[in-house]
């Protein structure tokens, strides 16, 4: 067959077969509020169940990078359980590695659409749609807390309940016709958000975690771990070796952790106190 006589593409409409099988997740462009009396941009990061068009959650932010991403997911999972896929675009927040460590532990699986094929995120596209024509123009509020309280009336009150056209039924009524379907989110969620971070144990078995020095358990020395915490928390770490946990470091004292610098082989070294920011060493990150 000539190449040019290729078989077109199969382009058939798809719906997951039950709820939380599938959800899409994108970005969409929002209007510029108020924020501490200036106006800003803002973008809705929503997620939409593929079966039912139920929506886990939305929400506006300010900005679409990987720790509001990482919010909202976590706010869908509270709410509607684990998906069993996450399918989402190429952008850098869909393609970190803190966002493989959480779906992986979760067992999620992450797809991520064809560059430049936008079929595949049809239905989290209409969904954007019907808040550009339908939700927006009826906003009248200034700020980002109107916005999303507005929106979480909107969707509980108008959405969910309103049969979808390609369903024949309600989001809400679909996706809760098979709740046993449904994986609840475990007690310990926020701990699969952690930050996960590689570093070296070394010979004097201590770690360099944020600027603060940890000692890690003998066995460990020389070994390549992962460190897994909280952003907000940094000071409570725990340490993992070949897939299994070593339990929490314990910090060295903070009068340390201060002056806590690397010579020029990567060897930690304590900075002298009477040495000036000047000096030339680097902060170990």
């Amino acid at each position: 067959m000539h190449p040019k006589e290729a078989s077109p593409k199969d382009r058939r409409r798809f719906e997951a077969e039950l709820p939380n099988d599938i959800w899409q997740s994108d970005v969409m462009h929002g209007p510029s509020l108020l924020v501490s009396g200036r106006k800003k941009k803002t973008y809705l990061i929503a997620f939409i169940d593929d079966h039912s068009r139920l929506i886990p959650h939305a929400e506006f932010y300010l900005s679409e990078n990987l720790a509001t991403f990482m919010n909202a997911f976590e706010q869908a999972l509270l709410k509607r359980g684990l998906p069993r896929k996450l399918y989402v675009d190429n952008g850098a927040a869909f393609r970190a590695k803190q966002l493989e460590h959480t779906t992986a532990s979760l067992g999620i699986a992450l797809v991520h659409a064809r560059p430049y094929k936008p079929q595949g995120k049809g239905k989290i596209e209409r969904f954007f749609r019907n808040i550009r024509t339908s939700f927006l123009p009826g906003f009248m509020g200034t700020s980002l807390e109107e916005i999303n309280e507005t929106l979480d009336l909107w969707i509980s009150d108008l959405y969910h309940p309103r049969q979808h056209t390609s369903t024949g039924q309600s989001p809400f009524a679909r996706f809760t016709s098979h709740m046993e379907c449904i994986r609840s989110a475990p007690e310990n969620l926020k701990d699969h958000f952690r930050k996960v971070v590689r570093r070296r144990v070394n010979n004097d078995r201590s770690v360099v975690v944020e600027r603060r020095l940890y000692e890690a358990p003998v066995t460990l020395i020389g070994k390549n771990v992962e460190i897994l915490f909280h952003e907000d928390s940094p000071e409570t770490v725990e340490v993992r070796w070949n897939h299994k946990s070593y339990g929490i470091l314990r910090q060295v004292d903070l009068h340390v952790n201060c002056r806590v610098v690397r010579d020029k082989n990567s060897q930690i070294q304590l900075e002298n106190r009477a040495a000036s920011p000047e000096s030339g060493r680097i902060w170990e990150d």
